[in-house]
């Protein structure tokens, strides 16, 4: 749906974009789609990528593009398993040599790089360990000689990439070094526990509404509350400060989640009730979640705000996402 929209959009007929990466390794049943999708593509000189971690992968398109009267040359990355065992093959897998020769051979495929996401990464806690899973990221897609791309990136290793850093890894690579971001220009809780950011620089957060309130019912005798607001509005990824969110601005973190509904626990116990903050039934809550990704991919629109428009209060756009799978 994204890839198509950016086109129905004119954002390729006007070079905005002009490579486009199908980011998981391509399946059978998307190659049609995605073949349509570079058709119309190639007629404003653009290009769509794929990712390929299997030999089957190489004979099924090799399988599509006979079929075709004018056979094409598919433009791929290796998806190149850093440790984290997600999508790609690992360099000291038997498989690894197996997919580079059914590449290197096929009349379907022209090798455009090597690419790795170091999922791990988000448990580093500072910049130096950010930047050690940075180094593993290269050294697991650096098995590639020049002229390919060795396409690396995580957010946290995104923060640690400073020019220093960049200058160092090219000095010490076999091709052209691509740092994507992922999740840089949302951020998260899962992000400000790395340490490579603080509060100031995460732009997501789920507004909900109080709609009851239970005294005493939590632990020591804390308090609860309700929210309108459950795993449809945060996912339920949980992560290392735990809970799905923290209220911004008070003692107060969403504990346990429903479908549709969450309930707010307090983020510390206070023992002391007369230092208890209460919510109000009615108010509404700003909640930072803590994983943007999903929590945006579960909106139907977002509200943006601007810090210099009424110190951000003020809705100054709507964003409709291109959604769908």
């Amino acid at each position: 749906m994204e890839a198509w929209e950016l086109v129905n959009a004119g954002l390729v007929a006007d070079t905005t974009v002009n490579d486009i990466l199908y980011g998981l390794p391509v399946a059978v049943n998307k190659v049609q789609d995605l073949s349509d999708l570079w058709d119309v593509m190639s007629k404003d000189g653009g290009i769509v990528r794929l990712l390929v971690d299997h030999p089957e992968q190489v004979r099924f398109l090799e399988q599509f593009e006979t079929k075709r009267s004018k056979p094409r040359r598919w433009s791929v990355f290796v998806k190149v398993d850093g440790g984290q065992r997600r999508a790609g093959v690992s360099t000291e897998s038997p498989l690894f040599g197996e997919l580079l020769s059914a590449l290197f051979i096929s009349p379907a495929i022209s090798v455009f790089g090597f690419y790795g996401h170091a999922g791990n990464s988000y448990a580093s806690k500072s910049s130096s360990e950010a930047s050690a899973f940075l180094s593993a990221e290269v050294e697991a897609v650096n098995c590639a000689a020049e002229p390919f791309v060795l396409s690396v990136g995580s957010t946290p290793t995104a923060h640690a990439a400073s020019s220093e850093t960049r200058d160092l890894l090219s000095s010490q690579l076999h091709g052209i070094l691509e740092l994507h971001a992922g999740n840089y220009p949302m951020l998260d809780l899962q992000q400000r526990h790395t340490g490579m950011i603080d509060d100031e620089c995460i732009a997501q957060r789920v507004l909900a509404t109080v709609v009851s309130y239970y005294p005493g019912r939590g632990e020591s005798g804390s308090d609860e509350a309700l929210i309108d607001a459950g795993a449809i509005a945060f996912s339920k990824d949980t992560g290392p400060l735990g809970g799905y969110g923290e209220v911004i601005g008070k003692d107060w973190q969403v504990g346990r989640i429903s479908q549709e509904h969450g309930v707010l626990v307090r983020s510390s116990v206070v023992t002391d009730v007369r230092a208890r903050e209460t919510l109000e039934i009615g108010s509404i809550v700003e909640i930072v979640g803590q994983h943007a990704c999903l929590i945006a991919a579960a909106h139907q629109w977002y509200y943006i705000v601007d810090k210099d428009f009424e110190q951000g209060k003020k809705v100054v756009d709507i964003w409709v996402p291109w959604k769908g799978w």
